[in-house]
């Protein structure tokens, strides 16, 4: 059900009931297998990402494994988080903040990233949305100057606490 609300009841919510029935059926369609949830999986809800798809949320999926090889344990198992990547104009948001736990917001790292960033944190503030968020972002990009920036952005004007992770 928070899958379908998060991609609006596309085709797409097929495949995490696949990931948590079963794995080798996934495998086979050329997904990659993940943990059942009822074996201590977690759910991160991602804002920001251009869309929904299973490309889009692989992103966040590597960035979950690059942390867990510089030894960040919160982190886990990378392949036990289930990525749910939903629109900032969402409906649902205000719900889904008060349901989930996890979010993270994608930040790019293009020319408009902070232009975007900024215009998404606002929408989160405005929608009712989470008060904290991680930054997840593409491998490399360092906590100097855009990260840092946003994450002042979020607590000064928005009042929302943008945990940033890079080094």
């Amino acid at each position: 059900m928070l899958v379908e609300l998060a991609t609006g009841n596309k085709a797409e919510n097929v495949r995490p009931k696949q990931a948590s029935g079963q794995a080798a059926g996934a495998k086979a369609a050329g997904e990659l297998p993940r943990s059942p949830l009822s074996r201590g999986g977690r759910t991160l809800m991602v804002l920001g990402l251009p869309g929904t798809a299973e490309r889009h949320t692989a992103r966040v999926s590597e960035l979950l494994e690059s942390w867990a090889h510089e030894g960040r344990h919160w982190v886990g198992d990378p392949r036990a988080w289930r990525i749910v990547a939903l629109s900032i104009s969402s409906p649902h948001l205000s719900l889904l903040a008060a349901q989930q736990s996890q979010w993270a917001l994608w930040i790019d790292d293009d020319l408009e990233a902070f232009r975007r960033g900024y215009r998404m944190l606002k929408q989160i503030s405005e929608q009712g949305g989470p008060r904290r968020l991680i930054a997840v972002h593409p491998p490399g990009v360092g906590r100097q100057g855009l990260l840092s920036n946003l994450q002042y952005v979020a607590e000064a004007y928005f009042d929302i606490e943008l945990l940033v992770l890079a080094r």
